[in-house]
């Protein structure tokens, strides 16, 4: 699927490993922040997104076509998805933003 980034400093982040905003954000959790932007960028459609499970794929609540996957027990990757058929499988990825996943 197409990507594309809201926040131009997980932009920063994916390219160059930092940004000031994401003090928390170490080396390792970068890499794993690029991993799952990478599978993003592969999946043929949003069922892609589905596996492995361990990424709990979900759509949160309070918006329509937002949607999150772990990117450790800890954090989690916000996007939305500009859904292109009517049966809301495949669609433009818009990443917005890292959250704390309170478990």
């Amino acid at each position: 699927m197409l990507f594309d980034f809201s926040n131009k400093h997980l932009l920063k982040l994916y390219t160059e490993g930092r940004s000031k905003k994401y003090p928390f954000m170490d080396k390792a959790l970068c890499e794993k922040l690029v991993e799952r932007i990478n599978r993003i960028e592969a999946a043929k459609d949003i069922f892609d997104l589905r596996n492995p499970p361990s990424m709990e794929f979900e759509k949160l609540a309070g918006g329509l076509n937002r949607f999150s996957i772990r990117i450790t027990r800890k954090y989690r990757l916000e996007f939305e998805i500009e859904f292109e058929d009517e049966k809301r499988t495949l669609g433009r990825v818009l990443i917005v933003d890292v959250s704390k996943h309170y478990e």
